[in-house]
């Protein structure tokens, strides 16, 4: 089977270190300016230098988003950031404005470009056009069928990235004005105050004040909003279509969600074989466990069954921390902590899935700050040494259940 790659969301250096060592073969992160996820906490220009390093040590590729829409007044100053991060050495630049592709050429560049779902490209015809330009890899709008996959890679030939994972825009393939709108935040412009998740009453015109009860579960209603996409189970079909490329969204979602690239390296690793199914059941309940919406996996049936149901979050696990440094397992490690962990609760640690899975549980036997004091509970955003009752080995990541 041909190599297809896992796209994983760094937000800021810490979460690109993990998404690499959890499986990913390209990672995809924004420095300070020009990408659509301004209020991540992104890359200073060091960052970028030893994150690109860390990749190519590591066998991965990297691609950095210029995947903004450009106002007259940004020209100049685009121009001006090109220039600055062009020698990093990035494998690929992502784009959505045509104008930002004329500026990166006119740079003199050499990098692989990518297309960005925000161009809705659906068909062959698109895709041809944009071939053309010089795009290299074509990231599909979300709305395209496997079916249609399928056309596009038979008409074209082109190197295909689909969205697998992560949450949707209500509007097409993310271009949106509500933010803007409501807000004065311009979602185009990487600045999304998400106000489709927003909670909305409904009142009628002549009756001000009189607001109608239309809760569809216990926090309110999100009449805007979508579910979360979840392609695990239709893997193989889409596998089957011609991509090339999964990408799982979430540059603003945790650590511990950006580690769950393992779940579909897994399973891009067994398509195709019994084991898929046999691993299903494990992929389906570790996906479950991170913070979500409902997952479907035919855009929020936009091609299926009609209808409003409630999208309220899921979380059924609290990421705790993960293991700081070492290589050699150990009883006693240092960890950073996300949330409280407390003397004598039980975690559970994930690994990368490498020749096997190695997920386990941990019983807390004690706990040292990092003045050498004993303490009960390891306070969120600390670095404690922890003493657990075996042997935990790198690169662990802990959770509890809730």
């Amino acid at each position: 089977m041909k190599k297809i790659d896992i796209v994983s969301p760094a937000g800021n250096p810490e979460k690109l270190k993990f998404a690499v060592k959890y499986g990913a073969d390209n990672v995809y992160f924004g420095g300070s300016e020009f990408n659509l996820r301004v209020q991540a906490d992104n890359f200073s220009y060091d960052d970028l230098k030893e994150g690109v390093e860390f990749c190519r040590k590591n066998g991965v590729t990297t691609t950095f988003l210029l995947n903004s829409y450009l106002h007259e007044e940004d020209i100049k100053k685009a121009g001006d950031f090109i220039e600055k991060i062009a020698g990093l050495g990035f494998d690929s630049v992502m784009v959505s404005d045509p104008g930002m592709m004329m500026l990166l050429k006119d740079s003199g560049i050499s990098v692989d470009f990518h297309l960005s779902t925000q161009m809705n490209t659906l068909n062959h015809l698109a895709v041809k056009f944009w071939m053309d330009a010089g795009f290299r890899r074509i990231v599909l709008a979300r709305e395209t069928t496997a079916e249609e996959i399928k056309m596009i890679k038979k008409h074209t030939g082109a190197e295909i990235e689909v969205f697998a994972h992560g949450a949707l825009c209500i509007a097409y393939s993310g271009r949106c004005l509500l933010s803007r709108y409501l807000s004065g935040r311009d979602a185009n412009s990487g600045d999304c105050s998400q106000p489709c998740r927003w909670k909305y009453s409904l009142i009628e015109e002549k009756r001000p004040g009189n607001y109608l009860d239309i809760i569809e579960h216990a926090r309110g209603t999100e009449i805007l909003s979508s579910k979360d996409l979840a392609l695990i189970d239709r893997l193989e079909e889409y596998v089957d279509a011609g991509v090339d490329a999964f990408k799982i969204e979430g540059r603003m979602k945790s650590l511990y969600h950006c580690a769950n690239t393992r779940i579909y390296k897994h399973a891009v690793s067994l398509a195709g074989t019994p084991e898929f199914d046999e691993n299903l059941p494990f992929w389906l309940e570790e996906l479950d466990l991170i913070s979500h919406r409902p997952y479907t996996n035919d855009l929020f049936n936009e091609f299926g069954e009609l209808g409003f149901s409630g999208v309220p979050y899921i979380k059924r696990a609290s990421f705790a921390g993960y293991r700081f440094e070492g290589a050699d397992a150990a009883d006693e490690v240092m960890v950073k902590t996300f949330n409280p962990i407390y003397r004598d609760e039980v975690l559970e640690g994930i690994y990368p899935i490498k020749e096997k899975i190695i997920d386990g549980t941990y019983r807390v036997v004690h706990i040292t700050d990092d003045a050498g004091n004993e303490i009960g509970m390891a306070r969120p955003g600390t670095i404690c040494t922890i003493r657990f009752d075996r042997p935990v080995n790198e690169d662990a990541i802990f959770r509890k259940r809730l």
